[in-house]
């Protein structure tokens, strides 16, 4: 028996014979095995949906997704559309629904002249509350019934063109948009429909409608909210002299009736703790503030 040693030295002393064809052969089996045992790597995408929705519960949370996300879309659009289209009738007839306003109003005689400041509550029914200088007007259904002076404290005769603005604004069964233009332009507008400029309009939440003048070149732009379709200004340029109107229109909470009581004006007037500027608002209020209202209705 041989020894390890002597096996050893026999295997590697003995000769290997081998032909190409039989080279060839196993080189190309290891290439197969190689071949196969090698990772395959896709060229593809992994199908990032199809997993999504392999599971039931994805597939309706997806559909839901997809279905709220069209309604939005859709729903917005259709707002805008509907908003876009939005006439001067739509305008007036919504001013005709409101209880109350008020408006401040600067007016500018010609281009060089100081602004004189007006302002007008006013609430359905025929009531009026003008102040103009030192002067707090009340009316009802046209007629002016006592002013005074905040100043002097005392009743005085009214001036004249608070009277024309409560006259002119014998409304007391509904409010008129175009009344109330006329009035405070006092009657510069000429008698046509604005049409709306969208060159004017800014953003998406106002529209703007332009109108000529009665008299020389000039013009006028009334704004309105495209959503509630009420108006908030009004706009007036005159080219020859300059004239220039500018009214801003808000919609507070209605007043108590006292506010347009002027007996109980006169009351107050006297009471020397209250201000000029307390006087003026006196019983009044405005929307989303807490501290405007001066005076208290009697118990």
């Amino acid at each position: 028996m041989r020894s390890p040693e002597e096996t050893e030295r026999l295997i590697r002393d003995a000769a290997v014979n081998a032909d190409e064809a039989r080279d060839a052969s196993v080189l190309g089996k290891m290439r197969e095995a190689y071949a196969g045992s090698a990772p395959v790597v896709s060229t593809r995408r992994p199908d990032y949906w199809g997993l999504v929705f392999e599971s039931r519960l994805a597939r309706f949370a997806a559909v839901a997704v997809i279905l709220l996300s069209l309604i939005i879309i859709v729903g917005q659009f259709g707002a805008f559309i509907a908003a876009g289209n939005v006439a001067w009738a739509d305008v007036t007839q919504q001013f005709q629904t409101v209880p109350f306003f008020y408006a401040s109003i600067y007016v500018k005689r010609d281009a060089l002249s100081w602004p004189l400041h007006c302002e007008l509550w006013m609430s359905k029914g025929g009531n009026a509350r003008v102040h103009v200088n030192s002067q707090v007007v009340f009316g009802r259904d046209g007629r002016v019934i006592r002013a005074f002076d905040i100043g002097q404290r005392k009743e005085v005769e009214p001036d004249l063109a608070a009277a024309d603005i409560i006259r002119k604004l014998a409304t007391p069964g509904e409010f008129s948009l175009e009344t109330l233009i006329q009035c405070i332009s006092a009657g510069k507008l000429v008698d046509i429909t604005p049409a709306m400029d969208a060159h004017a309009a800014i953003g998406e939440d106002l529209v703007v409608f332009h109108a000529k003048l009665a008299a020389d070149p000039g013009w006028a732009r009334i704004y309105a909210l495209r959503e509630s379709r009420l108006p908030v200004g009004l706009r007036m340029w005159q080219v020859a002299d300059g004239f220039t109107l500018d009214a801003l229109i808000t919609y507070p909470e209605e007043p108590p009736a006292i506010a347009f009581d002027p007996t109980a004006f006169a009351t107050e007037l006297q009471n020397r703790a209250n201000s000029p500027t307390s006087l003026i608002y006196l019983f009044l209020n405005e929307a989303g503030a807490n501290d405007v209202m001066y005076g208290s209705p009697p118990q």
